[in-house]
């Protein structure tokens, strides 16, 4: 699909950073100085994920991380850096209607963008599986995804730290009490097993009002009472290292 009568209203989609409050950037920051793995879990489909990693690329670079990883199908990597250099075709994932889960967005595509284009551009680690084999079951994609992004990781950056975008489940760190979804062990959990000289730590991005996509537009239905600010609290229930905890959510949009 060609979209030369296109790129110029892409480009004029360039997201903006989510700026943290200076205590809880400090506190997010000291977690990752501490990381050679800085998982970010989210409920995919919202605009502010991206705005906020946006916001956290300088001063990541500053404490020696390189690598942006990405839930985005391995081999749309190579499609993906054809277009962030001028290429024509949109790639696949981000210009149909095949991927409805809400990760495929202008917003995420911005990301990769500005990412790509710093003075030490970041490499885009797009680890998740391409496809699952027969017989296979969602475990083994979370398996397949820690293996493509240790292996991109190696290719690319290695010595180098990596912060990485995924669903919060995949994020998880420690296992759940009753097992659920078939997400364990998780894509966090597996870099652990497969790689345990890392230092992982896994921050579960936690919204309590606005709305997000996901096949549809969907409202945030938080237990959790409103916020007006921003907090980082100790992981919870979910097995996260660190919670982030922010007010509103704006559904991302699409091409």
């Amino acid at each position: 699909m060609l979209i030369k009568s296109r790129r110029s209203q892409i480009a004029s989609d360039v997201i903006a950073s989510y700026d943290l409050p200076p205590t809880v950037k400090a506190e997010l920051l000291t977690l990752a100085s501490q990381s050679d793995l800085l998982l970010l879990g989210e409920t995919h489909g919202t605009q502010e994920v991206p705005r906020l990693v946006l916001g956290l690329l300088d001063n990541l670079a500053a404490l020696g991380y390189s690598g942006l990883g990405l839930e985005i199908p391995h081999g749309e990597r190579a499609a993906l850096a054809a277009w962030i250099e001028g290429g024509e075709v949109i790639p696949t994932f981000f210009g149909t209607k095949e991927f409805q889960d809400g990760r495929g967005n202008q917003q995420a595509l911005s990301l990769t963008q500005q990412a790509a284009s710093r003075p030490q551009p970041w490499k885009l680690l797009c680890f998740d599986a391409d496809f699952l084999r027969e017989g296979e079951a969602w475990v083994d994609r979370d398996r397949h995804m820690a293996e493509n992004l240790l292996a991109l990781w190696q290719e690319e950056c290695a010595g180098q730290k990596v912060v990485a975008v995924c669903g919060n489940y995949h994020s998880r760190l420690i296992a759940p009490e009753q097992p659920d979804f078939g997400f364990w062990p998780s894509f966090g959990a597996n870099v652990q097993l497969l790689r345990p000289e890392l230092t992982v730590s896994a921050v579960d991005i936690r919204f309590h009002g606005g709305r997000f996509f996901n096949g549809e537009v969907r409202a945030f239905n938080s237990a959790s009472p409103l916020i007006e600010g921003t907090e980082l609290r100790p992981g919870g229930w979910l097995g996260h290292t660190a919670e982030l905890h922010l007010p509103q959510a704006t559904p991302a949009t699409f091409l």
